[in-house]
């Protein structure tokens, strides 16, 4: 997660944004991986470099900004699943 809002603030270019964003992931990160959601977090993270990279390929900043949302929303959905299925064991 903190390598999300590194990102973004790396994209937006704003170094307050980097470690603002930078920080809120840290804290959303430690706080998913105390409950037990490793798993989930890491197919998130996963999603958002994935769309990240797609949306790199464009050559636009707003759809890469955009792309790596998509990817998040998606690694969720996913990890989700994962979850699941892993809990069902």
């Amino acid at each position: 997660m903190t390598a999300t809002g590194l990102s973004m603030g790396w994209v937006v270019d704003s170094p307050m944004l980097m470690v603002v964003a930078g920080g809120l992931g840290a804290i959303i990160g430690a706080f998913i991986g105390w409950l037990g959601g490793r798993v989930y977090l890491l197919v998130i993270c996963f999603g958002v470099l994935f769309g990240t990279w797609l949306g790199d390929l464009s050559g636009d900043r707003d759809i890469l900004i955009m792309a790596a949302g998509t990817g998040g929303a998606i690694g969720g959905f996913v990890g989700n699943v994962i979850e699941m299925f892993l809990r069902k064991r």
